[in-house]
């Protein structure tokens, strides 16, 4: 599988918003271990709302005993676990392409 191939847009594409959201998971759980809720500025505010989706759907699956914070970091989890399984997807599908 050649990453620099354009043929692989549907593996691409995909993989690149799952690592701009990854960069956003991560840069939100830092926010929030070190200000809190205490940020309350615009670029705080756009990273809540760009992450507020994935955290909400993840906190829902999540047991209540773990903290906020937290969360978000099981969310990071769970995008590079996307990521995995995209690309190990990805790699199949080349390899039964291959063998005809």
């Amino acid at each position: 599988m050649n990453p620099s191939s354009a043929v692989n847009w549907y593996v691409q594409v995909p993989s690149l918003i799952l690592a701009l959201l990854s960069y956003c998971l991560i840069a939100r759980l830092a926010l929030d271990l070190a200000i809190g809720t205490r940020g309350d500025n615009l670029a705080f505010r756009a990273l809540r709302w760009l992450t507020n989706p994935v955290v909400r759907a993840v906190g829902a699956i999540t047991p209540r005993a773990i903290p906020a914070a937290l969360v978000t970091g099981c969310a990071v989890l769970w995008i590079f676990a996307a990521r995995i399984l995209l690309v190990q997807v990805a790699a199949a599908m080349t390899m039964l392409r291959s063998m005809g």
